[in-house]
């Protein structure tokens, strides 16, 4: 819980308004405020819960109110975060944090106010920055990058080409395949099936289900996972991590996996997949994200791919979001201008 945000309090005066009789402590306001901040994730709700201490910080500083917080300070807080240089990402994140502060607290929105939105906008056009994309990766070149460690049974590399194969085929973002565990794969005879319990774009955790098909390459995603769990012995009934944290004996021979029930850090898993794709594309400016995009951008430029199964398969809920990851390809780009027979 996050007791900056006043909440239990705001429900104890609520629930005392209406003439029920509870303690503070009473297990009713605890579970009331859970609830109310259950609608956003908690990756946001601690996002916010920062952004609304910086703003309460300069309140106090200025010796304004912040429960419920005039429009005008509101405005005169987003000029200074405005003037002093700050993103679009950080002044739009203030902007809604304080939206949800009044909310949750229902309390008077002071960011409805005219002026406050028109902060906001101004902050778009003065603030905003190019935005440098990640490069996109080809097939050609995880095949490359496989066709280098076919022999290969170390299990930190096979670990490492799973989650880059699996990432680029299934378009998971990084927390989706950090978080699948064993019993979350399903192998058929010419497929397999990744169950994502969680995801940003599955607000109400109802699960979806990943579909990849069997390759005939060297980078076949489900040769490729096949290979993984043979060399690290997990078990397809297990609830374990499928990619965890793995370690060389001393003897530096063989590598094994830790099996301590965590799953791989973001930056552990990084510092691996990266390592890996430089190795094939030196070059390219890469991140984890690239993987997703790339396997989308080549999927999308190939002819006959449903726009409908495309989405689908990303798990994105507008064309806006899918159009966010797709690179179009120099002859899409220049198909437009064929059509005038110039």
């Amino acid at each position: 819980m996050f007791p900056g945000v006043g909440l239990r309090q705001s429900l104890k005066r609520k629930i005392d308004e209406a003439g029920i009789q509870v303690d503070e402590d009473d297990a009713v306001v605890e579970r009331m405020a859970t609830h109310v901040l259950a609608p956003r994730a908690d990756g946001t709700v601690s996002k916010y819960f920062y952004q609304v201490k910086a703003f309460k910080d300069f309140c106090s500083e200025k010796g304004f109110q912040h429960s419920p917080a005039f429009a005008i300070h509101v405005a005169m807080y987003l000029s200074d975060m405005i003037a002093s240089g700050k993103s679009v990402r950080v002044i739009t994140s203030a902007f809604y944090a304080i939206k949800w502060l009044h909310n949750i607290n229902d309390l008077p929105d002071p960011t409805d106010n005219s002026l406050v939105k028109n902060m906001l906008e101004s902050a778009k056009r003065l603030n905003s920055k190019p935005v440098v994309k990640k490069e996109v990766i080809s097939t050609e070149h995880l095949i490359d990058l496989c066709n280098m460690y076919t022999n290969s049974f170390d299990v930190i590399v096979n670990r490492d080409l799973c989650m880059i194969l699996l990432c680029y085929s299934g378009f998971l973002r990084f927390s989706e395949v950090s978080d699948l565990r064993c019993c979350d794969v399903v192998f058929n005879a010419d497929h397999l099936i990744l169950k994502i319990r969680k995801s940003k774009t599955d607000m109400y955790r109802s699960g979806k289900e990943v579909f990849i098909s069997k390759g005939t390459s060297s980078a076949c995603p489900y040769a490729m996972l096949k290979k993984y769990l043979e060399c690290s012995g997990l078990a397809l009934d297990s609830d374990k991590y499928l990619f965890q944290p793995a370690c060389t004996c001393r003897s530096g021979s063989n590598c094994f996996l830790l099996n301590k029930g965590k799953k791989l850090s973001y930056t552990r898993a990084r510092e691996c997949i990266l390592g890996k794709l430089k190795l094939v594309a030196p070059d390219l400016r890469l991140g984890t994200h690239s993987l997703c995009a790339s396997g989308a951008t080549v999927a999308a430029n190939a002819a006959g791919v449903s726009d409908r199964c495309l989405k689908r398969h990303g798990r994105w809920k507008s064309d806006t979001s899918k159009d966010g990851y797709i690179e179009d390809s120099v002859e899409k780009k220049l198909f437009i201008t064929k059509q005038l027979k110039l």
